[in-house]
């Protein structure tokens, strides 16, 4: 009986031993407003120039902080679309290389006007993932288009044009203007809340529209994001723009 008890008693300590702790609960990054100078957390985004960008649509950006465990070996992402029912899917993992910290994913495969729902758990090298991250969601709009004026990097001629889609002319937009440092970094400079006047797909602000005075010299960009008042999880973004002053 004794001997019983001492084998008993010795499983019992080499299963405590051998357990490893699961992954902490991942924490998402809180989204800033869409006014924001510098945008964070979840939102819509242009694909990188080494991604094919679709002319109708963002992707969607989401964002958490990173994680301390040993034998992190990735970040995986759930998806549903709110007008399903069933479980989350699994999309992707973020995989974690030795000494990394990639804690962003930028969903390329989100249609238009679809409301998504995500979450992130981290997992480790054992296959196990912690507790899942809380929810957050988003919906694309068409993105605008064609950012005509001025063209391939020109002179400023006083003047920005673009394209909303024909289907879809927002109440309000974001327009965004960055300027470029000595570092070559581009710089947060304006961003301004605007309500359309003309529902015309087709747009032309002057600098006195979009309520700056001057710019100084130097290179520029510039974007319109769609903004949905009172909803700051549904919108689109242009791509950049540039420009030089003399």
């Amino acid at each position: 009986m004794a001997s019983l008890l001492l084998v008993m008693g010795m499983g019992c300590q080499n299963t405590t031993s051998n357990e490893k702790p699961k992954p902490p609960q991942v924490k998402l990054v809180a989204k800033s407003p869409d006014s924001a100078l510098v945008e964070t957390g979840i939102d819509a985004e242009e694909p990188p120039g080494n991604i094919r960008p679709n002319p109708l649509k963002n992707g969607i950006f989401l964002q958490w902080y990173s994680v301390e465990h040993e034998g992190l070996q990735a970040y995986d992402i759930y998806r549903r679309a709110a007008d399903t029912t069933g479980s989350f899917t699994r999309i992707a993992e973020v995989l974690q290389a030795f000494g990394s910290q990639d804690t962003s994913y930028l969903d390329t495969t989100a249609s238009l006007q679809t409301k998504y729902y995500y979450y992130v758990v981290a997992r480790d090298e054992d296959g196990e993932e912690g507790e899942r991250s809380k929810t957050d969601h988003y919906t694309l709009l068409p993105k605008p288009q064609q950012l005509t004026n001025p063209v391939g990097n020109g002179l400023f001629l006083g003047f920005f044009e673009w394209q909303f889609h024909p289907n879809y002319v927002p109440l309000y937009f974001i327009f965004r203007l960055e300027k470029q440092g000595l570092d070559n970094e581009y710089v947060p400079q304006e961003v301004k809340f605007l309500e359309v006047s003309d529902f015309r797909p087709a747009q032309h602000w002057t600098l006195d529209q979009v309520n700056i005075d001057s710019l100084s010299p130097g290179k520029y960009r510039w974007r319109i994001d769609i903004r949905v008042l009172r909803d700051n999880r549904q919108g689109a973004e242009s791509v950049w723009g540039y420009f030089q002053v003399q």
